[in-house]
């Protein structure tokens, strides 16, 4: 994955998560609403970059430097 996708993503999960840490310190009524998805998605977005990572790191043990 492009490297600008990777920061994007992550800026992301980052921006949801401080929106759900917002709605519960708020005691916001849409933290009932919403919080348990605003916390799954940033989740499910920070496995994404996981799983990328372990990929780039599967295909770097591919080389070998002689």
């Amino acid at each position: 994955m492009k490297t600008a996708y990777r920061k994007k993503l992550d800026r992301a999960a980052t921006l949801i998560r401080e929106v759900f840490s917002d709605m519960e310190t708020d005691e916001s009524a849409d933290f009932d609403a919403f919080g348990s998805r605003l916390d799954d998605l940033a989740g499910e977005i920070e496995d994404i970059l996981l799983e990328d990572e372990d990929k780039v790191e599967d295909d770097d043990k591919d080389y070998e430097v002689e």
